[in-house]
């Protein structure tokens, strides 16, 4: 959806996404600083996390937002790995052992919102994601027009 609305040319690599908005070739700095400063600029959705609870199916999260526009947005929830690696067997990086960080595990729509208020969700865990086991792992929920549009919120709490 981002490469047919965002670039004529389709997908790319390095291709930067900000927030839904604003593409980029992705080790262009400049470009990326421009990027969050303007998104910086404009007015986001305020999400907060009121309640979790874990268990062996999932996450159960009360969440709250305002700041709300008028159209219906989507919920996503992403559930991170704080750190990961990998060995590396072919290409450029053959033999190498890669540092991952905020690695996505599972991205889910979970709601769909149409004004302020609060709302609650469970989150399904993907095979073998293990909150509390040991590694570091996240829950973000952003809020995003339909279609993969722009984000508008996001917030972010550990598991």
């Amino acid at each position: 959806m981002y490469a047919s609305r965002l670039s004529p040319e389709g997908p790319y690599t390095p291709q930067m996404v900000v927030n839904g908005r604003d593409q980029f070739v992705g080790n262009n700095g400049g470009a990326l600083e421009r990027a969050l400063r303007d998104d910086a600029r404009r007015d986001h959705l305020a999400l907060r996390f009121i309640s979790s609870t874990a268990s062996d199916s999932g996450v159960d999260v009360r969440f709250a937002f305002t700041g709300h526009q008028s159209k219906p947005l989507d919920i996503v929830a992403v559930l991170t790995d704080d750190t990961d690696r990998s060995n590396v067997l072919r290409g450029e990086n053959n033999g190498r052992l890669l540092q991952h960080v905020s690695v996505a595990r599972s991205l889910t729509r979970v709601a769909k919102v149409r004004d302020d208020g609060e709302e609650s969700i469970h989150v399904p865990l993907p095979d073998g994601f293990q909150p509390g086991g040991g590694s570091g792992h996240h829950l973000i929920l952003f809020a995003q027009e339909p279609q993969q549009g722009s984000i508008v919120g996001a917030a972010t709490m550990p598991l």
